[in-house]
């Protein structure tokens, strides 16, 4: 090897720097190991080799199971799961219920015992505030790191996270009701200085070289604004927490259930959609946040057994595309096997929320008739655009009837919303009002969808997940050939590696359709002409590419297309492209 140089050499730490600079930028935005699907258990061990897409599971431990008497600690249930989780090779995270499910000898020891009304669930709860229960709480979180501290290192290494949690379950509230005696009612300045005293506790306890690995993750709102109007109540509480965790610590894991978690096409779902994707996707300057959610009772309501198969499936598929990271449903669901599309799809794309480090990008094509858009379906010819307006729904339905649209439950429709609406409807509606009216995507955009694409609803076997929606061509109305884009961030400048572009149609008919992209030299290149055999199923087709060039130098702009090459009309549910090299 030759000297070097002095120039040489500072170019060198230069290229070090720039180096270390894109290494620390690309871990920022890699995802955690344990990122993926959860599954609720109780005493099974999860089969991760029959469900490779489940990463862990998610716990619940009470307080009152831990130290059933004063100065008595039983860890063995949780200790159970941990093992259950290092012998099959998943993650472990836990919610930690105390308030409610404190032990029941506190109160003997003086902490009151505080009788609400108006609530759900549980009729009584701790007095927080007292002194003596906050000790107890305190001293509880003290051990519960100690002991977690002391376990094999195989062990400590199973945990993804903890959730502490400080009132009822894993919820925000510290009573589920109002106290029945007004003495106990907790203020907003009291609540906060509850809760940020256990955080505090929380940090100061796991502060071990043992458990610098485990996080926190939070059931927390989003910090407010200066001059944003302020919350009344309990929920005044709730936001003075979230503003002081925020400022005092990193909020990399939150919580976030309704309605993102427990289902998808929920009246006046944009407004929560609109509030929380930019923190979701670190479209504020910040990083993603990383988010998780169960999916809870709302599989037994009517509308969601209308066809169950359909629905985990587009559930699974809207919680990816609204930002939901970590989800998890109960275990005896998973092991059915009867979906496992949508969740292996949600862990496949579980915290890759920017496209430069994302290996895939996705579009599910699907057409939404949202009575709300007075720019699609005017006033003037449907009716005032309120929710209340069913003879403006049932005019929407009646000119989409012929491509499946329907309304089974038009008193849902037009009176029920978010978490209300996807229980207790009693059937599936393709209408609605405030709703998300676009494809789900991540990093690939449709474009001018309707004016070259018709929307479908209900197609093809019901006994496959993909056909609640789907997007098609209308020969007769000249739609022939769909266009889409991929995020110019996805492929790195000069992209050398492999394309694999997964295309999810219903083999319909016998017709033929391509594929066609922007190629290095060919801006209309055919990847693949594709000839359908009528089997009647959705079919999954993979085409690859080693000279894409993406530069949007197709058609309209495109980057890819969808191309009709006879008089047959076909159907299409998924566009999904992954990148190698």
């Amino acid at each position: 090897m030759k000297n070097l140089q002095p120039h040489s050499l500072s170019l060198l730490k230069l290229l070090g720097i720039a180096l270390l600079f894109a290494v620390s930028y690309a871990t920022a935005m890699e995802r955690p190991p344990w990122a993926g699907f959860f599954a609720n258990c109780k005493n099974d061990q999860i089969d991760s080799v029959r469900f490779p897409f489940i990463k862990g599971e998610a716990d619940r431990v009470k307080w009152a199971d831990m130290v059933p008497k004063p100065g008595v600690y039983d860890w063995s249930q949780m200790d159970s799961h941990i093992r259950n989780a290092v012998k099959g090779n998943y993650y472990y995270y836990f919610v930690l219920w105390s308030g409610p499910h404190a032990p029941e000898w506190i109160y003997e020891k003086g902490v009151p015992k505080v009788a609400v009304g108006g609530g759900k669930g549980k009729e009584s709860f701790p007095y927080y505030l007292n002194e003596n229960y906050i000790n107890y709480f305190h001293s509880f979180i003290g051990k519960l790191a100690d002991h977690i501290a002391s376990l094999p290192e195989a062990d400590r290494k199973a945990f993804a996270f903890i959730q502490p949690a400080f009132g009822s379950t894993g919820d925000r509230q510290l009573y589920k009701g109002v106290p029945k005696d007004p003495k106990y009612i907790i203020n907003a300045q009291q609540y906060l200085e509850f809760c940020s005293g256990a955080t505090k506790r929380f940090y100061e306890a796991f502060d071990k070289p043992e458990l610098k690995h485990i996080k926190f993750l939070f059931n927390v709102a989003d910090e407010s604004k200066p001059g944003e109007g302020k919350a009344k109540g309990a929920r005044a509480g709730e936001q003075l927490y979230a503003n002081w965790l925020r400022q005092n610590y990193p909020i990399e894991l939150r919580k976030q259930q309704f309605t993102i978690a427990v289902g998808y096409q929920a009246n006046c779902e944009i407004e929560q959609d609109t509030e929380l994707r930019p923190a979701f996707y670190g479209l504020n300057g910040k990083e993603p946040d990383f988010v998780r959610g169960e999916f809870s009772k709302f599989g037994q309501g009517e509308m969601f057994l209308e066809n169950p198969v359909w629905n985990y499936y587009w559930t699974a598929i809207s919680t990816v595309d609204r930002g939901l990271d970590l989800w998890e449903v109960d275990y005896n669901t998973v092991k059915t096997g009867k979906y496992d599309e949508g969740f292996a799809f949600s862990s496949r794309y579980s915290y890759y929320k920017r496209p430069q480090t994302s290996p895939h990008a996705f579009v599910a094509l699907r057409d939404v008739l949202d009575s709300a858009d007075t720019a699609r379906f005017s006033e003037g010819q449907y009716g005032k655009a309120v929710q209340s307006n069913g003879e403006r729904m049932r005019k929407i339905e009646s000119e989409f009837q012929k491509y499946g649209a329907k309304i089974g439950d038009l008193d849902a429709a037009t009176s029920l919303s978010g978490v209300d609406y996807l229980l207790q409807s009693k059937a599936i509606n393709d209408v609605g009002f405030g709703l998300i009216a676009r494809n789900y995507s991540r990093f690939i955009k449709q474009i001018d969808a309707n004016k070259t694409s018709i929307g479908l609803w209900r197609v093809g076997p019901t006994d496959q997940p993909y056909g609640r929606y789907a997007r098609g061509f209308e020969h007769a109305s000249g739609r022939k050939r769909m266009y889409f884009e991929l995020d110019d961030k996805f492929l790195p400048q000069g992209f050398k590696g492999q394309i694999t572009l997964k295309l999810i149609y219903l083999d319909q008919g016998t017709g033929k359709f391509s594929v066609r992209y922007d190629a290095l030299a060919d801006p209309d290149k055919t990847a693949d002409t594709i000839t359908k055999t009528n089997s009647g199923k959705w079919v999954e087709k993979s085409v690859n590419m080693t000279d894409a060039s993406f530069t949007r130098k197709g058609p309209l702009h495109s980057d890819f297309s969808l191309v009709n090459e006879d008089d047959e009309d076909d159907v299409f549910h998924m566009i999904e492209i992954t990148k190698s090299n």
